[in-house]
């Protein structure tokens, strides 16, 4: 008992003084592994703690560290673990993975996330998805607009043919395609 006591100390000594990378080699407590290697900017050993401890606000603090050191492996394992699917989709967005991005959408589908699932056709630039969305949901004016503003006229055609006259929106003259930019790599 003693013992532990003392290195309790000795670490917690090294960690004031601003050693925590040295106090790390002597810690075996997954909570305090991963606390210090987080001080001490180590998300490898993070990463193993994490792990360990599978918990979702370890998950989240790690993911805060590793977006800062630009470690987006990490931080998509972070997200994945803490199903952060609006997080995860940006994450995807900002790093091109448009394939990764195509899954999220689908995800949010299955999830019946309608909300993501229509941020999500935003970002591939799956503009018959988007009006698929918009119709499911009951927006078949929106659906419309959307397809005639992106060049769907037959689709746009049929949803005009549902609608009364009175409530089929006028378009937009200079309205424009909405396609996401290319990521730059």
């Amino acid at each position: 008992r003693n013992a532990n006591l003392y290195g309790q100390a000795i670490i917690a000594y090294l960690q004031k003084k601003g050693y925590p990378e040295v106090a790390l080699h002597f810690v075996k407590d997954p909570k305090t592994r991963f606390n210090l290697a987080v001080e001490c900017g180590n998300i490898e050993v993070a990463m193993s703690a994490a792990q360990q401890l599978d918990d979702p606000a370890v998950w989240e603090k790690l993911s805060e560290i590793a977006l800062q050191q630009g470690n987006h492996q990490v931080v998509e394992i972070a997200y994945q673990r803490t199903k952060n699917f609006e997080k995860l989709s940006f994450l995807y967005l900002i790093t091109g993975n448009m394939e990764k991005l195509r899954k999220m959408q689908k995800i949010a589908e299955h999830r019946g996330d309608t909300n993501s699932h229509y941020q999500n056709t935003l970002y591939t630039g799956d503009v018959a998805e988007r009006v698929k969305v918009l119709k499911n949901v009951g927006q078949r004016g929106l659906a419309y607009l959307c397809a005639k503003t992106h060049g769907l006229e037959e689709e746009a055609a049929a949803i005009a043919a549902s609608l009364p006259p009175e409530q089929i929106p006028q378009v937009t003259e200079n309205a424009k395609l909405l396609k996401p930019g290319v990521p730059i790599m």
